[in-house]
């Protein structure tokens, strides 16, 4: 899969102390649609609505760098994962079933975010292992 950059961010508190972390990818299989690798943010922290504010300035960081769309994966059961996406305007494009994530065997949903005018359409037409009636993995 191509992609441009691969970003690590790290999130820390007033005290230094690290508490949330960052990993985006950049022009990932098209130009202009970035992917969030993993947002974890520390369980402390969880319900404080901390996360949704360092995801939204990511957001932007993202969009003023040049995405148009944002993908992610989410485990099918992690439902805290899935409402957090599902409330920052996510959508589901595909489910890939049997996907190994480490020792383990997982269904994904896979979820765009247009960060622009262009919508979801404009995404599949460009990234088309995306779509439902996809073979590719």
């Amino acid at each position: 899969m191509p992609f441009d950059e691969v970003f690590v961010i790290g999130f820390v508190d007033s005290t230094g102390r690290l508490i949330a972390m960052a990993s985006i990818i950049s022009n990932l299989l098209a130009k202009n649609v970035w992917r969030v690798g993993l947002f974890m943010v520390a369980s402390s922290l969880h319900g404080s609505g901390t996360a949704a504010a360092l995801y939204s300035g990511l957001e932007a960081s993202m969009q003023v760098q040049g995405a148009r769309w944002i993908r992610l994966g989410a485990v099918v059961g992690n439902a805290r994962s899935e409402r957090f996406w599902e409330r920052r305007a996510y959508v589901e494009v595909r489910r890939r079933a049997d996907t190994p994530l480490g020792k383990l065997i997982q269904t994904v949903r896979v979820f765009v975010k247009p960060v622009s005018t262009s919508g979801i359409e404009e995404y599949l037409n460009l990234v088309t292992r995306d779509r439902t009636e996809s073979l590719l993995p």
